[in-house]
């Protein structure tokens, strides 16, 4: 129901204010934030206070977005050090003379070196699992501690993909040496099992925690059958 709603100028206003002090410092990103809200604010003005309620969340989905800038490298080189060490854990576990070197990866007598770089640190993988989370989380759960641990969920998961996909390259390269790791690392299809991994974790994570755990109806007897049984006689009666 399309109904005006003037408190809504309260919002374009801090949108604005926000605008304005991403103006003042250079800061884009923070420009950015002012126009989402202001938008927002908007909006209300226009569909009123229950639609600004009503659309809340998938409006907050905006925020995936936003470009991160200089952020990326203070998260991805986490990411690739973790990613690279798990890795060579693994192999070494599995039998096979991976040695790292930071976030290099090789084995001499196989003949084959990679190294984890910025565009292979899982930072994309873990935007769209973060993503999806939010996302899974919300039509899954009502309480807020599920939400958000489901969200919290993401990061691992997209930690354990991102790894999975360098395991992939690592076994390549034991097979076929540095050209068939390069065909595993260039292959676009190749490159989507990492996902299943992530979104299969997130399936166990929200079967775990699922909110009807034990509230489940009994099971239905053959006594209640016949009473329904019964009761569809009298009626017909």
């Amino acid at each position: 129901k399309k109904e005006q709603w003037w408190p809504a100028v309260t919002i374009v206003l801090v949108g604005i204010l926000i605008h304005l002090i991403g103006y003042r410092i250079q800061q884009v990103r923070i420009s950015l934030i002012g126009f989402f809200v202001g938008w927002y604010g908007i909006t209300g003005m226009i569909w009123g206070r229950q639609w600004l309620r009503a659309v809340f969340f998938p409006y907050v989905l905006f925020i995936f977005c936003f470009p991160i800038g200089t952020l990326a490298d203070r998260i991805s080189v986490p990411l690739r050090l973790y990613s690279s060490t798990i890795t060579g854990w693994i192999a070494n576990a599995l039998g096979m003379d991976v040695v790292r070197q930071g976030t290099m990866l090789s084995n001499p007598v196989k003949g084959y070196d990679y190294e984890v770089a910025a565009a292979c640190s899982g930072l994309r993988s873990l935007i769209a699992t973060l993503g999806i989370a939010v996302v899974y989380g919300f039509l899954t759960f009502k309480t807020p501690w599920r939400r958000s641990l489901m969200v919290l969920s993401a990061i691992p998961l997209a930690v354990a993909a991102n790894v999975t996909r360098l395991l992939m390259i690592i076994f390549a390269g034991e097979i076929g040496g540095q050209k068939a790791g390069m065909y595993v690392h260039d292959s676009s299809v190749l490159s989507m099992i990492p996902y299943f991994v992530a979104f299969i974790g997130m399936y166990f994570v929200a079967r775990l925690f699922r909110e009807d755990r034990g509230t489940s109806s009994p099971a239905r007897t053959e006594k209640d059958f016949e009473e329904d049984t019964e009761n569809e006689e009298d009626e017909d009666e």
